[in-house]
């Protein structure tokens, strides 16, 4: 039997948009939340939350977006830090607990959230190694509640119906979800849609 890593890396996005085929093609991350989670017990062990001043000489930005998650241009000029510094402080987190070993990704729709964490990362020149396990609530969910979208799997989970999207409380949520479901697959027991 294969040895599971310790730690995994659970992230999620708040961006300016995003296109197809490429996610972070011509949009940019503008927030992210990420947790360090135990990768047994799915325990949050230690947060990190960010918001992302956006470079509007490289990146498209969607009003659509922007009302999903409330974060306007100008409360990122005031309130955000650059790409750079946001990218070694989520370099910091996954070198203290997970150090140089592939990255267990845990998220919601999980390929949209690697190709901004990508997208960050790239703007110090690190790449990162990714295990090719990752863990998406939406393929699981899909699966398990034939559900999909997050707001409904929250929801039928017991977690609080959500207003903006903050991408802390999305993550924490969907670690909460993926967790719910292991015990409740250890338990024998179903959610009731």
């Amino acid at each position: 039997m294969s040895k599971i890593q310790q730690f995994g890396l659970a992230i999620d996005w708040e961006t300016s948009g995003y296109s197809l085929p490429n996610y972070a093609e011509k949009h940019q991350g503008v927030s992210f939340g990420a947790i360090i989670f135990d990768m047994r017990t799915f325990n949050p062990v230690e947060s990190l939350y960010r918001e992302i001043k956006f470079i509007g000489d490289k990146y498209e930005w969607s009003t659509g977006a922007e009302r999903v998650h409330g974060l306007s241009k100008e409360h990122l000029a005031k309130n955000g830090i650059d790409q750079q510094h946001a990218a070694f402080e989520l370099g910091s987190l996954i070198l203290k607990y997970i150090g140089t070993e592939q990255i267990t990704l845990l998220g919601h729709r999980v390929y949209f959230d690697r190709s901004f964490t990508d997208q960050l990362m790239n703007s110090i020149d690190v790449r990162l190694e990714y295990n090719p396990t990752m863990i998406d609530s939406c393929s699981i969910s899909t699966v398990l509640l034939e559900m999909t979208r997050s707001d409904d799997i929250f929801k039928c989970l017991g977690l609080p119906d959500r207003g903006k999207h903050n991408a802390l409380e999305d993550i924490e949520n969907t670690l909460f979800s993926i967790k719910q479901l292991k015990n409740y697959f250890i338990q024998g027991i179903s959610c009731q849609k």
